[in-house]
């Protein structure tokens, strides 16, 4: 007799770590800038000059490119916006696993009175247990003393297949 269990796994989703690559990635355009315009000697509480201090002012990246440092502040700002929201949602992958166990039955010894009974198990909860190698399960009341024994696995019968 075959046995189907279903599993749920949730696994989470690499958005947690994009999104603080983002968050930093914008950060660190804007400090850049901000730590341009300090070394510059601009005051920021001056809006006029700091504004004039992001539009007069390039930056080259290489192979005759240039960016004014106001692009760079809006880029940040993107990315910075686009990081948060990748780590305010909650994205989880539900993935739904059907395992198909195999039953036996087992028959049990009792190591007080010599009662044999049957038990159905699995065929991955008996691999558990460490059988064949370890022949007693654990503890279970037995039906004639009503005792609590570990008892002896006497013999195992796999199912019939059709």
């Amino acid at each position: 007799m075959a046995r189907s269990v279903r599993k749920t796994m949730i696994v989470t989703s690499p958005t947690r770590i994009s999104g603080l690559v983002l968050t930093f990635l914008g950060l660190a355009f804007i400090i850049a800038v901000l730590s341009n315009a300090w070394a510059s000697g601009v005051s920021f509480s001056d809006f006029s000059a700091f504004n004039e201090f992001l539009w007069a002012n390039r930056f080259n990246i290489g192979l005759g490119i240039q960016f004014e440092l106001v692009y760079f502040i809006i880029a940040g700002a993107v990315t910075i916006l686009l990081g948060v929201s990748l780590l305010a949602r909650r994205t989880e992958r539900v993935e739904e696993v059907t395992v198909i166990t195999e039953d036996v039955t087992a028959t049990l010894e009792c190591t007080v009175c010599g009662y044999r009974w049957k038990e159905i198990f699995s065929e991955t909860q008996l691999d558990s247990m460490g059988f064949p190698r370890n022949r007693k399960i654990s503890r279970r009341k037995c039906p004639a003393c009503g005792r609590f024994t570990r008892p002896k696995i006497v013999k195992v019968r796999a199912p019939r297949t059709f």
